[in-house]
């Protein structure tokens, strides 16, 4: 099955619920054995998830800088009788390794990153100092990758700069969040990230199954049209 036509049917999910809506998505191409990156765990709202796709036979690397959120998805996961398909990392992911300040909003977890971001609500931040890993450390820990959820929030492209070489090797299907409001203490901009797919033959559509050229990929993140979008090699079907 086409990606487009995978995308389009979501009848179930309603539209609002971007979350539910990717999970639907994934659902529907994930098979037992195959290999997913979780990045941006958070508490494990697509760890857990994932792991119950990919079937006893395959894994999911989680990552989830914040401690008290790893710590939460960790016991969950010591309490899932799965535990043994999923590997934790505590640290954030980007195109350098070593330690790194993170924002963390109190109020709203979700929020948190590698920048300050504008915020919908009135926040209060705090800083404190994560250790930060390259995707590429994993590659060769990687085979069968079919999947790559990353979600932080405006550090996507630091994300896949330092996987460029687990996305060249194994070209997964990669979700990802984008959205002016998150990347405006960043110095790229979401055309660079059009581009960075661009450059590995990959094409980018909308959560909803809407394939978008570079001007209407820019305008839905300045828009906000949606918070989810997948990036697929061109030649790849489901």
């Amino acid at each position: 099955m086409e990606l487009a036509r995978t995308l389009i049917r979501i009848e179930e999910t309603a539209m609002s619920d971007f979350e539910g809506m990717l999970e639907a998505t994934y659902r529907r191409f994930l098979q037992p054995g195959d290999v997913c990156v979780d990045v941006g765990a958070h508490a494990g709202r697509h760890t857990i998830p994932l792991m119950e796709c990919c079937g006893p036979s395959g894994r999911v690397l989680a990552f989830e800088p914040l401690p008290a959120l790893a710590a939460h998805l960790r016991e969950r996961i010591n309490n899932d009788s799965r535990s043994a398909r999923v590997e934790l990392h505590q640290c954030a992911l980007a195109d350098s390794t070593g330690q790194a300040e993170f924002v963390m909003v109190v109020e709203s977890p979700g929020y948190s990153g590698l920048r300050e971001r504008t915020y919908d609500q009135v926040v209060t931040t705090e800083r404190l100092t994560v250790a930060v890993r390259r995707l590429d450390e994993f590659t060769d820990e990687l085979g069968d990758l079919r999947f790559i959820k990353i979600d932080c929030e405006g550090g996507e492209l630091g994300v896949l700069r330092g996987g460029r070489e687990v996305i060249t090797r194994y070209r997964p299907i990669v979700s990802f969040e984008c959205g002016d409001a998150s990347l405006i203490n960043y110095d790229h901009t979401s055309a660079d990230i059009f581009d960075f797919f661009a450059s590995l033959d990959y094409r980018i559509v909308s959560i909803t199954g809407i394939e978008l050229d570079r001007d209407g990929f820019v305008l839905a993140s300045a828009k906000q049209e949606y918070w989810d979008y997948l990036a697929h090699p061109a030649y790849a079907s489901l």
